[in-house]
């Protein structure tokens, strides 16, 4: 169930647009999506830094390190080909049992636990205050600025541990210009 897109002038350079479905709502009300009815099968920890992006990938590596290593979770990463990485923990299926009434709350107090916990400065509050109506971009899709809506070259990646532990941001950004030799997964 993808929510994995974000603003539309990326949906549309999508180069997978049939694997792009609906958002992952249970209910409408009055016509209007129902947030508190979000199926919550994935944690998203979204990372952004304007003035220096290598500070992200430094508080990326600290959550895997200290939080998802010990604990023996494999994370999905992204590099987004602009200010920062996601970092997905996907849950069960079924998605995370709470009452609707306390959907939101939960999930906001435990990311901005896990961001005082670690240290995590580039954790954007922005995406923990929205976590459960938050969308993210699909894999491969172009970076655009949200305000011209222009490419800077770059791509939003998936990234390997060994690459997330081994490779430097210039690294990570020249990866993600190369669009000739993106092969999503199997499993996508």
């Amino acid at each position: 169930m993808f929510r994995e897109f974000g603003i539309p002038a990326r949906i549309e350079k999508v180069r997978d647009a049939e694997r792009i479905v609906d958002y992952a709502f249970d209910n409408e009300i009055d016509g209007k999506t129902d947030y508190d009815s979000a199926v919550l099968n994935t944690l998203w920890f979204d990372f952004d830094e304007s003035d220096d992006v290598s500070k992200t990938l430094k508080d990326v590596r600290k959550l895997y390190n200290r939080f998802c290593l010990p604990l023996e979770i494999t994370p999905r990463i992204f590099y987004t080909g602009g200010r920062g990485f996601q970092l997905n923990i996907d849950l069960p299926l079924e998605g995370l049992n709470l009452g609707k009434h306390i959907k939101r709350k939960a999930l906001r107090d435990y990311l901005l636990h896990l961001q005082v916990k670690y240290v995590l400065t580039t954790l954007d509050k922005q995406c923990i205050n929205n976590s459960v109506s938050a969308m993210r971009r699909m894999p491969y899709s172009p970076y655009l600025n949200k305000k011209t809506f222009e490419a800077n070259g770059r791509n939003c990646i998936p990234i390997s541990i060994p690459q997330l532990e081994n490779m430097n941001m210039d690294e990570i950004e020249e990866m993600s210009t190369d669009t000739d030799s993106f092969l999503p997964p199997e499993s996508w």
